[in-house]
């Protein structure tokens, strides 16, 4: 069924190409209009709600690698669906929409802009910082498609229009140092300040126009994308980072200079479909406990606590909990509830454990009384802190009742529309505190340990920046009962506690800082899906062994019927218009000639980068 909906998309998109095709090309060739066409418009339009398009797409992410990473968990409990099996000779692709933004969105409207309407302006020498720009992000998009899928059209795609339907695939190992280069050269394109340039301004949605973030989103890119290739070909990201570090533009070094997408077109008003995130899933059992653990000032952030107690920023809730102390006077030190009196609890991921009741997203009552039975449930898992993602939570009453949302609602579009970070300062900040623990020495002017920290500041400053932005109460509201922004006093107290100081085996260092990275990718779990594959962090251990007590984040190991099940490790290869079955069918045997990557459905496989 799969296979057939990917060919009826192709064909469907392949249509429509046709019959914009004579436009197309008149607008390609017809000189009044090229000159006509504002570049700057055409930037925004190509990158419009980038790599977060639809609100399916939203939805995806929710079902897909926020689950993957353990940050939320379905309200029934873990699924074994979204896993591999290890004996199933077909398991399930994680949702990333990388290959189908790259040909039918980004690629493609980037691709027009730089090569058509810039190339073809008689003025074009004052538009090169913009087809540079466009060329970074063109290249980090296609990137992302071969990162998780190993192979695709690149050399010969995006050539419709010009008749090429069946375009040749290229294999990762043989581009990944032609994007290094392509970034590269537009980051060169910029350093060097051409004269007399039409500034992008506010036609760009992540960085307004500002030439300097974009070489440095550009550098840091640069390290990024060779990282990943740091045990296939080390002598290329070794020598990737010694030229970004000593190029005089810089790295993203501020969270002022975070490069995040701020949407301009509305995904929160009536969406019922993307409030799922608050009624369909639950905070995570180790998302919790390594917040909680540690006394990480980001867990009311980005946690809700459960019912069990006053101050639930919801009158329902209250009224619950009320009922709950007429009839359990002493229940905050009753042991029977010592498990939901932490008011953070989070759910196990295990599909084993799902049917486990004290588990259960709610905890029901039954109370016999003079006037007849009474029954009421009280909310006993937290769910995930979802204003982050979609305004107010969402409008989860629609579907799950009043009780699953906080209170007050805000109607400030302006702030509170959704936001996606690409590469933050924090990210940086682990980044070059892993690589300058592998080294043994500092790098990029900071040794491990600052950068470590500089890493945990810059993550909880953000995120208290971002949770006031969309009226997440425990950052923003000072009214709210469980308002507790966070401030350089907390931070400075979570990083002089033992377990989190930057000490101990070059190992356990690197787990301190992969640990972090993982907290801090929580609105970009993409890449804490990348990281896991790359590193083997966070680790997995089972449900009844002791939590760590070292700092360290775990992943509750995942287990259905007593098999354990695997987090895939990549995406299929769509299959293209039967036109282009030969070159498929190269491009999957050379990836399926790669043992690691077994049968093409068994998506446990690894791509050439992603080795052991």
């Amino acid at each position: 069924m799969k296979k057939i909906n990917r060919i009826m998309l192709f064909s469907l998109f392949s249509l429509t190409l046709a019959s914009c095709k004579k436009d197309m090309v008149e607008m390609n060739t017809n000189e009044e209009l090229l000159v006509s066409t504002d570049p700057k418009f055409v930037f925004t339009n190509a990158t419009l709600n980038w790599n977060n398009a639809s609100r399916g797409d939203l939805a995806g992410k929710y079902s897909g690698v926020m689950q993957l990473m353990q940050y939320i968990v379905g309200n029934n409990g873990g699924s074994d669906a979204i896993y591999a099996n290890p004996t199933a000779s077909k398991n399930p692709t994680p949702y990333l929409p990388y290959y189908n933004y790259y040909y039918n969105n980004y690629g493609n409207k980037l691709n027009y802009l730089i090569s058509t309407v810039i190339e073809n302006r008689i003025d074009k020498d004052r538009f090169k910082n913009i087809a540079a720009i466009a060329k970074i992000l063109q290249t980090y998009q296609a990137f992302l498609v071969f990162d998780t899928h190993g192979a695709a059209p690149y050399a010969d795609a995006l050539q419709g229009l010009l008749g090429n339907s069946t375009p040749k695939y290229d294999m990762y190992e043989e581009n990944y140092k032609l994007f290094d280069n392509l970034v590269k050269e537009s980051v060169a394109l910029l350093n060097s300040k051409p004269a007399d340039q039409i500034a992008l301004g506010n036609n760009d949605f992540f960085y307004r126009g500002d030439v300097n973030k974009w070489i440095k989103f550009g550098n840091t890119l640069r390290i990024k994308m060779a990282q990943r290739f740091e045990k296939v070909d080390n002598a290329h990201f070794q020598s990737v980072l010694t030229d970004v570090l000593a190029n005089p533009g810089g790295l993203i070094a501020s969270n002022a200079e975070s490069c995040i997408y701020y949407h301009n077109i509305e995904h929160n008003n009536d969406t019922w479909d993307t409030a799922v995130l608050t009624y369909q899933y639950l905070a995570s059992n180790a998302f919790v406990t390594f917040l909680e653990s540690n006394s990480d000032p980001r867990l009311p952030l980005l946690v809700r606590r459960n019912g069990f107690g006053t101050g639930n920023n919801n009158p329902d809730n209250d009224a619950v909990e009320a009922r709950l102390k007429q009839y359990h006077p002493n229940y905050s030190t009753d042991a029977a509830y010592k498990l939901y009196t932490d008011r953070y609890i989070g759910r196990p991921a295990s599909p084993d454990l799902s049917t486990d009741e004290k588990y259960n997203e709610y905890v029901s009552f039954n109370e016999t009384t003079s006037t007849g039975p009474v029954s009421y449930t009280v909310r006993a898992i937290s769910q995930i802190q979802s204003r982050y993602f979609v305004k107010n939570g969402g409008n989860a009453e629609t579907a799950g009742g009043a009780r699953n949302i906080d209170y007050p609602r805000y109607d400030n579009n302006d702030e509170m529309k959704l936001f996606s970070p690409q590469i933050t300062y924090a990210e940086v900040c682990f980044m070059m505190a892993e690589i300058s623990e592998k080294a043994g020495a500092s790098k990029g002017g900071k040794d491990a340990k600052t950068w470590y920290e500089s890493g945990i500041r810059a993550s909880m400053e953000q995120y208290q920046e971002w949770g006031v932005r969309m009226k997440v109460l425990a950052a923003a509201n000072n009214t709210a009962s469980d308002y507790n922004p966070i401030d350089n006093t907390k931070i400075d107290q979570y990083l002089a506690q033992p377990q989190v100081q930057y000490t101990g085996s070059q190992q356990h260092k690197l787990e301190l800082i992969i640990s972090q990275a993982w907290v801090n990718f929580f609105m970009r779990p993409e890449e804490a899906w990348a990281t896991w594959k790359r590193t083997g962090l966070p680790k997995f251990k089972t449900f009844t062994q002791a939590n760590p007590a070292d700092g360290t984040a775990f992943l509750d190991e995942i287990k259905s019927g007593g098999t354990t099940f695997l987090i895939p490790r990549r995406s299929t290869l769509p299959v293209p218009n039967a036109a282009n079955n030969n070159n498929y069918n190269d491009a999957l045997n050379k990836l399926i000639a790669n043992p690691l990557y077994l049968e093409q459905n068994k998506t446990e496989g690894r791509i050439f980068w992603d080795v052991q």
